[in-house]
This record gives C-alpha cells, structure tokens and sequence, in this order.
C-alpha cells in the first residue's frame, strides 16, 4: 500500500508540473500496471491453507491480510476512475475490489465473532469499501437507474451496520459512519435537488469531486 502512496504521489506532483503536450497518465505507465499486477498475484498466490479466512473460527490478521488487497487496489486506481464509463478498466477494478470487501463483511457477519477483536485498521477498510459504493451511487442517481440505486444502497448500508456493530464498542465505527454520512451529503444530496441542467454542470466537475474522494482514502 505505501508503494501505492508513493505513485499517486509523483502522479499528482507530476500533473501540477506537466508541460503543456506531455501527457503524464498513468495507465499508460508500466509501474502502474506493476503495481496493479502485483496487487492481483498477492491474493491468487495466496496459498490454499490460508484462503478462507473466516471458517470454523476468525484469524483477524489473516481477514486484515485480505482485506488489504482491495484496498491497495481502490486506492491504485480511485484517483484514475471514470464511473461514468462502466467498461474502464479502474472502474471495473474498483467496483471488483468494493464486492471483495463486501463478502469478507458478510463473512464476518455471519459468526458471532467479537469485531472489537479485529485489527484496528480494519474498519478503515470497510469504510473505504463505503467511499467507494457512494462514487458508484452517485453516477447511478445521476441517471436515476433505480435497480442500481436500491442495490447500492444495500451495499452502503451493510457496510454501516458493521462499522454500526464496531461502534457499540469502540468510537472509531462510529466516526466513520460520520464520515460516511457526510460524503453522502456531498455526494448525493445534492444530485437529487439539481434539475438537468444542473446535472450537466455537476457531471463536468467530477474529475475535482474525484481527487477530494481518493484522499480520504490515505491509510
């Protein structure tokens, strides 16, 4: 994840510094498709003993050791997506990697393992999962795509009741339920008071909504 960091970091520095007729996109750089490879081996190469993390009993730091390649993943590719095109390949990543957090959570859901037992940054995942299902529901509030929205916020709400059920022990679910709550706010609220003109004006800043998203992501 740090290596993440560290390229999305020179992105942005290089992007404030391109000169003009350059290009500095990365998913035309090779460290990028690196990174993004070697986020996808880590989880296939996970050997077979070690691939259910949740079974007859809870390991926390192995549920910890899948969480985090989706994670790495979002954060790779968040700042890079374009959710109004469903086909991109960060947009598939993304939305591949949000259905990855979601079924650790239903795993953990399903026992009656103590979650203030789980590592710390932990819930940060699940809110990450979150951050990214409320990018997806606003494209699909935006086109009013009611299917869609309904399954969204399922999924929203699924990650709130987790970080809801971490709250009742610890602050830290509960901040991020706030945090949750106030990216809806900006987010989605507002889709659904603009008119369709509005919409258009709103769909032309999505790349600045995009940046303040991906760094909230910082871990």
């Amino acid at each position: 994840m740090s290596q993440v960091r560290n390229f999305n970091g020179r992105y942005r520095i290089k992007s404030k510094g391109q000169v003009s007729g350059t290009s500095s996109e990365p998913l035309e750089s090779e460290d990028f498709w690196r990174l993004d490879r070697t986020i996808h081996d880590f989880t296939e190469q996970i050997p077979s003993a070690f691939r259910e993390p949740v079974d007859t009993k809870v390991d926390p730091l192995l549920y910890m050791a899948h969480l985090l390649p989706h994670v790495a993943m979002i954060q790779l590719h968040d700042p890079h997506a374009d959710f109004y095109d469903p086909g991109s390949v960060s947009t598939v990543r993304l939305v591949n990697s949000v259905d990855g957090i979601l079924d650790l959570i239903h795993k953990i859901l399903a026992t009656s393992y103590d979650l203030i037992y789980l590592d710390h940054a932990t819930s940060f995942c699940w809110f990450v999962g979150g951050a990214t299902i409320i990018r997806c529901l606003k494209v699909a509030t935006e086109r009013d795509n009611q299917d869609l929205i309904l399954t969204l916020t399922r999924n929203l709400q699924t990650v709130k009741f987790v970080l809801g059920n971490l709250g009742e022990r610890t602050t830290v679910g509960l901040r991020q339920i706030k945090l949750l709550n106030d990216l809806y706010d900006d987010e989605i609220t507002p889709v659904n008071k603009h008119n369709a003109g509005q919409l258009v004006q709103s769909h032309g800043l999505r790349s600045e909504t995009s940046a303040s998203i991906s760094e909230a992501f910082v871990f």
